[in-house]
């Protein structure tokens, strides 16, 4: 199998996007892993994630079946047997797993990520502190040369700290888009909805396209945001510390539809979104609910929009209330 067709593969399975085929077809791989000990090579930061996950499910799966087998077994037998088989379907995912971490350290390449409705501070070699929302990766150089570089997917706020030598920090989103600053805090933002850049503090300059002209300079309480093509942005004043509060474990809701909310649960908590009304989607609330409490959030947006949200794991169904 080829890189290109592995990092599809790892990346669908990620999503659940998977066919049976093809779940069958990486499954094959997997087994076959340790026959190809550079299997991690050239694998893109977003490929050695989706792999990471993989094997870290792996791990989870291998040592739940062990201890069920193993609770099926003799007395007699069972202490050490249940041992050695976990210990043998494990080894090899620890091995890959160390390997991802060599392969990141040897390309120099460091990458952190969060898991779905998951938060961490992470702390710069320059000493710059981003806070990573759910299901988002950061990754940049371990050594940095001039230009302080990282690159981001998911939403993440920066305080960036001014350096004695004034070195430039620069965020970028993908090809089309960065993001440069020399002291400051923001929040930004890229979901499959678009990318959304919230200034704090200080002063950036948004970088639209390759001419040096196509800038934006943002000042405080200002919001830039679009969808797939820079230069189609939208500028407008917005509340301070709106589009920034789920760094300290809670959503603000301000005339926000639920449609945003369902697109909120998505891409920071993996919950797919459906209603048995298209219009309910339509519905605005306003308040705040908090983070750190999947339920509580869920019964939260619920009653501010008076309708009834059911769970099945990650699918939520949204009713009138009452009905």
């Amino acid at each position: 199998m080829d890189k290109d067709r592995l990092l599809y593969l790892l990346e669908n399975d990620k999503r659940g996007r998977n066919s049976p085929a093809e779940a069958g077809e990486l499954e094959a791989w997997y087994r076959s892993a340790e026959a190809h000990p550079a299997f991690s090579d050239g694998l893109s930061g977003a490929g050695l994630s989706a792999l990471e996950d993989k094997i870290f499910a792996r791990i989870q799966t291998a040592t739940a079946e062990s201890q069920e087998w193993a609770e099926a077994q003799p007395d007699s037998k069972r202490s050490w047997l249940a041992w050695g088989k976990i210990a043998a379907a494990v080894l090899f995912l620890v091995v890959a797993g160390i390997g991802i971490y060599m392969f990141q350290q040897q390309s120099g390449r460091i990458t952190e990520r969060t898991g779905f409705g998951e938060t961490r501070v992470l702390i710069l070699p320059d000493g710059s502190e981003v806070t990573l929302n759910g299901n988002s990766v950061l990754s940049y150089d371990a050594e940095w040369p001039e230009l302080r570089e990282v690159r981001l997917e998911g939403e993440g706020y920066f305080r960036v700290v001014h350096t004695k030598d004034h070195r430039k920090f620069r965020v970028r989103t993908g090809a089309d888009f960065s993001l440069d600053v020399l002291g400051t805090q923001f929040n930004i933002s890229k979901r499959a909805s678009g990318t959304r850049i919230v200034l704090d503090e200080g002063k950036v300059r948004c970088n639209l396209g390759d001419s040096k002209g196509d800038t934006l300079v943002l000042r405080p309480g200002e919001m830039v945001q679009f969808r797939k093509n820079p230069s189609d942005y939208q500028r407008e004043r917005v509340e301070k510390g709106l589009y920034s509060a789920w760094k300290d474990h809670k959503l603000v809701f301000k005339n926000t539809s639920l449609r945003e909310v369902a697109g909120i649960l998505r891409d920071t908590y993996g919950l797919e979104t459906e209603a048995t009304r298209p219009e309910l989607l339509d519905r605005q609330i306003s308040g705040s609910v908090p983070t750190d409490n999947v339920e509580l959030l869920l019964q939260g947006v619920a009653e501010a929009s008076s309708v009834t949200i059911t769970r099945d794991g990650d699918q939520l169904t949204i009713e009138p209330k009452g009905k």
